[in-house]
């Protein structure tokens, strides 16, 4: 899927929640917020969806049956596919060792119940704004990353493709009139600009601003 659909499409949530009631208000009030909404009715449901698609933010419930939201977020958090995803508890629990066991599993928000919905889309919205940055910050290091091994293996390999190409030329008198010794030297100087081509559109693709330089004398066969 290119950028401009990625952008169209709505963001994800999962919703595991037991309460039948306030999973459906929630979907109700996420859905109107234009956001997708994915429920699981306990944590263990909740990992498998998760394992299925990688939603953008989580709402989960602490209390629930087979496996509570500590265990969920505990486990998510241990994986590197899954560590990033936002999670936002949402408990009826206020006490502090309760948003200390949470934060403790490195928990992006706690939210008690009631909670006013306005408030709620707000730190969901504000929890995937902050990964979204995040990410675009690691796309940024590993594209320099990137471009420096690029440059790297550039600047090493055109010292000896340089060569080639002076070595090319010496050969060129040597060989003089033979035609066995011209049809060999013109396919190695082929092989050799097609080398220098690939390194210059290497550097091209993840450069724009990049120009080759250009070839002095080159074999002229």
């Amino acid at each position: 899927m290119d950028n401009y659909s990625n952008i169209l499409e709505k963001e994800d949530i999962l919703v595991a929640e037991d309460d039948k009631d306030l999973r459906r208000l929630l979907q109700f009030d996420l859905e109107s917020g234009d956001f997708k909404v994915r429920l699981a009715e306990n944590g263990q449901i909740a990992l498998d969806m998760v394992r299925e698609k990688i939603p953008d933010c989580i709402l989960l419930d602490v209390m629930m049956p087979v496996m509570d939201g500590f265990e969920v977020c505990k486990r998510l958090k241990s994986m590197d596919r899954t560590k990033d995803i936002p999670i936002i508890f949402l408990t009826a629990r206020g006490a502090t060792e309760d948003k200390v066991k949470a934060m403790g599993f490195n928990a992006d928000d706690y939210v008690l119940k009631p909670f006013d919905f306005k408030e709620l889309i707000a730190r969901i919205k504000l929890q995937i704004s902050k990964n979204n940055s995040r990410k675009y910050e690691v796309g940024l290091i590993k594209e320099k990353t990137v471009l420096a091994v690029v440059e790297e293996l550039a600047e090493r390999i055109s010292m000896p493709v340089e060569k080639l190409r002076s070595e090319f030329l010496r050969l060129e008198e040597i060989i003089g009139n033979n035609q066995n010794g011209i049809d060999s030297l013109r396919e190695c100087e082929m092989a050799r600009r097609q080398m220098r081509e690939v390194f210059n559109q290497m550097l091209s693709e993840i450069d724009s601003f990049y120009e080759p330089v250009e070839e002095g004398e080159t074999v002229g066969i």
